[in-house]
């Protein structure tokens, strides 16, 4: 688990520089803005729709060696967007690339990670994820900070160069991990049920709005930075917040995972995102007030997580898990395709989506509590 820990929160770290660059680039460039921005955002989730199958037919077994697949085509991806980046098409087209090895990595770090808490009980399961989702979050949140710092020394191109050479390096690191080889034997096991029930629905359904959050809310700040006058250190202090506010879920969790209740956490996350509405809501001057708020949407979706992939790799086989993310991540498109284009009408109040979305991934924690209960009664009957 310290591998996967540290090779993933290195992946997050540079992930969020080459985002907040990319986002920020086809936002203010000459030939972007908001629909150039919104397209490329609604392309990034059509690659989605074919890591399914990606992930079912892969050759490569094992999370560690698929994830280094995965950093490679990253990798190579980086290279020709920065070799075309004074060109805004070029780059939206490439970021349509890069994002089919985005989604297929996440699916690959949930099987890695999977692969790691094989035969683990669930209190100590939902200390790892908490932890290595708040080691994950504090890298992601320190990259967006780097972004603008690096490229007041060096051109944006060669910073995504660097990105490129390091994504390269772990990747290689990647394939040293002791759960890289797979036998075809343990694979098959993979394949077969965990446990039984109509569980597999729930879990898309909620799987389905991480990555609309993520996305909106990606997509959101550069606008509302440009509409305030803000530059890209603004977006990088924001976007450091949400990372802040899911660490410190992460670490809470953490602490108190033995005695705390799900139901109270999702009571918690609810709270929490109603107040973060009200107050951006009701006290518009742009700073402090949206700080406040992203730190407690932060705190929410990051709670939320660390239970999802708990209870997940608790009910499902690693493989499973895999596929279920990889279709919830194909399904996601049409959510995140419809904030957008309904954002276009009322394009100031777009900051909303993420916050919505992660309401409605309260509702869907509670579809998935339903049926483990149902399950559950259904077992004892048995």
């Amino acid at each position: 688990m310290k591998r996967y820990t540290l090779y993933s929160a290195l992946y997050r770290f540079f992930n969020g520089v080459v985002l907040l660059l990319l986002n920020w680039h086809i936002a203010s460039a000459q030939g972007g803005g908001y629909d150039a921005l919104a397209i490329s955002t609604t392309l990034s989730f059509v690659p989605a729709i074919f890591v399914p199958l990606l992930v079912r037919f892969s050759p490569i077994t094992g999370g560690a060696r698929m994830t280094a697949a995965g950093l490679a085509g990253v990798s190579l991806t980086l290279v020709l967007i920065a070799a075309g980046y004074d060109h805004v098409p070029v780059v939206v087209g490439l970021n349509f690339v890069l994002w089919l090895f985005f989604f297929f990595l996440e699916s690959t770090w949930e099987a890695w990670f999977n692969d790691e808490a094989s035969g683990v009980d669930s209190v100590t399961l939902r200390r790892h994820s908490s932890l290595t989702m708040t080691v994950n979050q504090v890298a992601l949140m320190v990259g967006p900070l780097f972004a603008p710092l690096f490229t007041r020394v060096i051109p944006a191109e060669w910073v995504l160069v660097a990105c490129a050479a390091l994504f390269a390096i772990v990747a290689v690191m990647s394939l040293g991990s002791h759960r890289t080889a797979v036998s075809k034997e343990e694979a098959q096991t993979e394949d077969g049920p965990k446990s039984a029930g109509g569980l597999s629905v729930p879990y898309v359904l909620a799987f389905m709005l991480v990555w609309p959050v993520l996305g909106t809310f990606n997509f959101m700040l550069p606008l509302q930075a440009l509409a305030h006058d803000g530059s890209m250190l603004t977006v990088g202090i924001l976007d450091m917040l949400l990372g802040i506010g899911m660490a410190v879920a992460g670490i809470f969790l953490h602490r108190l995972t033995s005695s705390l209740e799900v139901r109270w956490v999702l009571t918690g996350a609810a709270a929490a995102v109603g107040a973060a509405i009200a107050i951006w809501l009701f006290i518009p001057v742009f700073g402090v007030p949206q700080m406040v708020a992203i730190f407690a949407l932060g705190c929410a979706f990051g709670s939320l997580r660390v239970i999802l992939r708990a209870e997940a790799a608790t009910d499902f086989s690693p493989r499973q898990v895999g596929a279920i993310v990889a279709n919830a991540n194909a399904f996601s498109l049409v959510l995140l395709a419809a904030a957008l284009a309904g954002g276009r009408f009322f394009s100031a109040h777009i900051w909303v989506a993420p916050f919505v979305l992660t309401l409605l991934l309260v509702l869907a924690f509670h579809r998935i509590r339903k049926a483990q209960s149902s399950r559950l009664i259904l077992t004892e009957v048995s």
